[in-house]
């Protein structure tokens, strides 16, 4: 469904990428993002939120921009950033007569730079912007070092793929997911990018029916820290999975009376509602970006002072 990894690491926003993340002397660990300008006030909320409550997933931030806007703002506020064009990245990408960019088509971008990214070394944690940091999810990540790949888990059958729930229980949601780089996930992407399992969808359909190919073996445990976290193993011993709690990073069951007991709420936006996503996440509580913020686009400062001013 994408390009050939020896066509992308050539193209310009490859390069691009590449010298930006030598430059920047990225850790081992990234934390990446995806924007277009549509949505910069809730990527905003998401800093803001990281900055107070997880600096740590701040030190090694990467964000992908879907629009040269974004990565001229982002810059000049210190926080690395690259343009990609889905287009350049997806095959046979949609774009109708309306202007409307295909959805599955740009989260599948998303997937594919994950994936290079990993064939560079690095460990990813991927977050969608909405996925709003409440505490620092890192001790976790470190706490299930021997897996390699640490997802939230979404228990509800009005998640993607249904077939997902139906088999397991719960899908594995992309909008909190580190993906670690090594032999066995080398071998994952190279097997999911000849899967059949893998020819449609978004980039989650697309990658829990490839994991529902290797027949994962799943069982629940708990220990002193953390209750009802689930363990996938492969048929083959080939890969490993902890699915996190909705204790842990809530989705459909969050508990807006107390938002900060979870180290991600990443609530459900109803999309029939109409209204932006700022608009329902500060229903919810989540929001901490003021009305202000679109006056301190063009000037040139750092991160910490930027997110000082359009914070409430």
């Amino acid at each position: 469904f994408t390009y050939p990894a020896d066509v992308m690491i050539t193209s310009h926003w490859a390069v691009s990428m590449k010298r930006k993340l030598d430059e920047g002397k990225f850790g081992k660990q990234l934390t990446f993002l995806m924007v277009s300008f549509d949505y910069f006030s809730t990527l905003l909320n998401w800093l803001a939120h990281a900055k107070l409550h997880a600096e740590s997933l701040m030190e090694n931030l990467l964000v992908m921009c879907l629009d040269e806007k974004c990565e001229i703002i982002l810059s000049k506020k210190g926080i690395v950033s690259f343009l990609v064009k889905p287009e350049d990245v997806v095959k046979q990408y949609v774009v109708s007569k309306r202007g409307y960019k295909s959805y599955d088509g740009i989260v599948t971008a998303r997937l594919t730079v994950l994936r290079l990214l990993n064939y560079w070394g690095y460990d990813v944690l991927e977050m969608d912007i909405d996925a709003t940091v409440m505490n620092d999810i890192q001790p976790i990540l470190i706490h299930f070092k021997d897996s390699d790949i640490i997802s939230s888990a979404v228990n509800s059958p009005d998640c993607a793929p249904r077939v997902t729930y139906d088999a397991w229980g719960f899908c594995l949601c992309m909008g909190v997911i580190l993906i670690k780089s090594n032999p066995r996930t080398d071998q994952m992407w190279q097997l999911m990018g000849g899967s059949p399992a893998t020819k449609v969808g978004c980039d989650q359909t697309r990658f829990n029916m490839f994991l529902m190919s290797l027949n994962l073996t799943w069982s629940t445990s708990d220990d002193k820290n953390f209750t009802q976290y689930r363990k996938g193993v492969s048929a083959d011993n080939s890969i490993t999975i902890t699915a996190l709690p909705e204790n842990v990073v809530c989705r459909f069951h969050c508990d807006f009376s107390n938002p900060s007991s979870y180290y991600v709420c990443h609530p459900y936006i109803v999309k029939k509602e109409g209204d932006a996503k700022e608009t329902q996440l500060s229903r919810k509580g989540v929001w901490m970006v003021n009305d202000t913020w679109m006056e301190t686009l063009d000037t040139v400062q750092s991160t910490t002072e930027w997110l000082r001013d359009i914070s409430v």
